[in-house]
């Protein structure tokens, strides 16, 4: 922000807001263009789609997305290997899992892979941009239904470290 503008330069022109870029990877090629669709309708550019994980993280690596959807089953090793992989060679990426039967056990391995969301491919798909966008702004985005256990597993898993 110059002279009070925001989104302008230096000498107050104003620039133009970068689109949100977003790796879609699912091995399903008509979930794939769906999702792009809704993303796109969403005013999120698409910079990549892959059909595995190793796909996914190769995309990952040479396009340098925002955010990542991934869906938790594909062929080889599957999301959440792609997951951890990703987030680690690119931390300020955020990664999203996606999954056609989202259940306590998906959601806390989403959550130990690095994973920002967790969401139900059957979820209304107008409200993916939005969600995809608050994923970008540093939100969590799991299921309401799965918290109370994602937050018990995490408590007995390690109570010494936090406090109990």
């Amino acid at each position: 922000m110059h002279d009070g503008v925001p989104g302008a330069d230096a000498q107050g022109v104003e620039m133009p807001t970068p689109r949100l870029r977003v790796l879609i990877a699912d091995d399903h090629v008509p979930t794939r263009t769906a999702l792009r669709e809704h993303l796109e309708q969403g005013g999120i550019e698409v910079c990549a789609e892959a059909g595995t994980g190793a796909q996914a993280i190769d995309a990952a690596l040479s396009t340098r997305p925002d955010v990542c959807l991934i869906d938790m089953r594909m062929p080889d090793d599957g999301g959440i290997l792609a997951t951890e992989t990703i987030r680690q060679a690119l931390p300020s990426a955020k990664v999203v899992l996606m999954t056609a039967t989202p259940d306590e056990e998906g959601a806390l391995a989403a959550a130990r892979a690095g994973a920002d969301g967790y969401l139900d491919k059957n979820m209304d798909p107008r409200r993916l941009p939005q969600v995809v966008k608050a994923v970008a702004a540093g939100q969590a985005a799991y299921p309401r239904r799965l918290t109370h256990s994602l937050l018990r597993a995490i408590r007995q898993s390690n109570p010494e470290r936090l406090g109990n």
